[in-house]
This record gives C-alpha cells, structure tokens and sequence, in this order.
C-alpha cells in the first residue's frame, strides 16, 4: 500500500489597499499594498485586485525571502480595519 504524502500549504496574508483615482479623465481603481512593493490599476475594482495577485505571485518568485514575512497561522489571522478618507 502507498503512504500518501500530505502537504499543507502555508496561507500567505497580504494587506490590500484600493483606491479610486482619475487618470487622463478616466475612473481607475489602484491596488497597493504596505506589506509588498506591488501595485496594479484596473478599470474595476476585482480587476485591480486580480491584477494585484497575479503582481504578488511574480513578486514573490522574484524574492523568495519575502515569503517568509507573509506567512501566517489559522490562529493569526484577522482582518485588515476599514480604512475611509477624512477631511479636516
């Protein structure tokens, strides 16, 4: 009988900041992020966001290192607070 080997893949947690801006007369969303140095614009906000995961993908081939920081536990996680603009 073959032992079935079970690999847990490590849940990586990346903050996620989205922003409307107008860029040449035009609505675009911009996904940044304090956590990697990737950033990505799309013309909806699930556009910027896949296009941000696919950045942090690349990012992170790119420098393995990075990974490291990124990796949390079930018992870790939580969510990032709502963050809203404020005018003094």
């Amino acid at each position: 009988m073959d032992k079935m080997k079970i690999i847990q893949m490590e849940k990586i947690a990346v903050n996620v900041v989205v922003e409307r801006e107008k860029c040449d007369g035009r609505e675009v969303f911009i996904a940044t992020s304090p956590d990697v140095n990737v950033f990505a614009e799309g013309k909806t906000i699930d556009e910027a966001m896949e296009k941000f995961k696919e950045g942090v993908k690349f990012h992170l081939e790119s420098f393995p290192e990075e990974r490291k920081s990124l990796i949390v536990e079930e018992k870790d996680r939580y969510e990032m607070p709502l963050l809203t603009r404020m005018f003094l």
